[in-house]
């Protein structure tokens, strides 16, 4: 599972181009701030290729590799209705990386002493028990790699995606409670837990609820304290604020080229919420990686676990290909683990590539599905 769909469907054109004046940011972060990169000529190609086949306004792509110098490349337009030119320090919604963010977040409780993975929903979360069926054997490790069998609500029919887009202020000012209520509770498991995989943002929710249970700290203070801190992320953040400096997220509605603006649909999903809510840079995307599997923020036997995909017989030749936050990605450069994040608005990817120990992010502000296989060109 390498990216879920919002499929929405506007159905008051202006509400969609809706906009606020993005403010001005301090500091450097000039679209050529990396052109005397030895192969800036051929990147920089490759991302304009890129953003012209998804039919994106803009895109950018980073590129870490031990020993050789960072290059980052912008191209297009944040903006639409500003015309504003994509920049290297732009902030934007990764969508599920945020997933990767909220199991280390997990893991260092665990670290910690203050969790087990197989403690049990029911446990972690006591009045869970009469709420979602076999909370008593649904376990935290469960919830982390989408074994629980909890149903994904985006992806469970129509209603919670036209809630997105017919009432999206309220949608984003429900809690992770009033929406576990509202989609989630009282509803018969896909499968017995355990047995299977099925991706579900909903897993997410509940880890947000138990995170905050066990710290008693907003999730955000506790990605501050665990990631953010430590590594110096000075622009990343989970919890909602002004985002008038967001990259703006577009989407072809009707299928015939023209691009309306629906960061509010963006918003209302996830700004605040565990299953997809950070806004970042790239830089900090990649500090963040480099971070995890530099030995930085967990423990090598808790990134190994991380990294470790479930088997199953249901899952395609026995592997789910999904750890515990964590896809595992079988690309022509080699097996990479990381994320795939992606709304209506937007697509992201975030990829650790284990032979060269590489880190490839590339974002666009098109929530299309996209072909990703220049990385396997980028990342030999």
């Amino acid at each position: 599972m390498k990216q879920t769909y919002l499929l929405l469907f506007c159905p008051l054109v202006i509400a969609c181009q809706t906009q606020d004046v993005p403010q001005q940011q301090a500091g450097t972060c000039a679209p050529d701030a990396y052109a005397q990169h030895p192969a800036h000529q051929t990147y920089q190609a490759e991302l304009v290729q890129y953003r012209l086949a998804t039919h994106a306004p803009g895109s950018v792509m980073r590129i870490v590799r031990p020993g050789e110098a960072i290059w980052q490349g912008v191209a297009g337009q944040s903006n639409l209705e500003h015309q504003t030119a994509m920049r290297n320090c732009d902030q934007f919604r990764v969508g599920s990386i945020t997933k990767m963010f909220v199991a280390v977040a997990v893991m260092k409780l665990r670290e910690q002493g203050k969790l087990s993975l197989d403690e049990k929903l029911a446990q972690a979360l006591p009045g869970m028990a009469g709420k979602i069926p076999q909370a008593t054997q649904i376990t935290i490790r469960q919830l982390l790699s989408h074994t629980s069998g909890i149903i994904d609500p985006p992806n469970a029919g129509m209603t919670y995606q036209l809630n997105i887009v017919s009432q999206a202020a309220a949608h984003y000012n429900k809690t992770i409670d009033q929406l576990l209520t509202e989609y989630v509770y009282g509803k018969p498991l896909q499968f017995a837990p355990g047995t299977g995989f099925s991706y579900s943002n909903a897993n997410y929710w509940i880890l947000q609820q138990i995170i905050e249970s066990k710290t008693g700290k907003p999730l955000q203070s506790v990605l501050s304290e665990v990631i953010f801190g430590p590594l110096q992320l000075n622009n990343t953040y989970l919890e909602r604020r002004d985002d008038r400096n967001v990259v703006r997220g577009y989407a072809d509605l009707y299928g015939n080229g023209t691009l309306f603006d629906v960061s509010s649909w963006d918003r209302a999903e996830d700004d605040g919420k565990a299953a997809g809510g950070i806004i970042s840079t790239a830089a900090d995307l990649t500090t963040f990686l480099s971070g995890l599997f530099g030995g930085k923020l967990l423990s090598a036997a808790s990134v190994s676990e991380m990294i470790d995909s479930v088997k199953l017989p249901a899952c395609p030749n026995g592997d789910c290909e999904y750890g515990l936050g964590m896809e595992k990605w079988f690309t022509g450069a080699g097996i990479a683990y990381g994320h795939n994040g992606g709304s209506v608005g937007f697509e992201a990817n975030l990829l650790y590539f284990v032979e060269n120990k590489g880190i490839f992010m590339l974002y666009k502000n098109n929530g299309n599905g996209s072909d990703k296989r220049l990385m396997d060109r980028l990342m030999k």
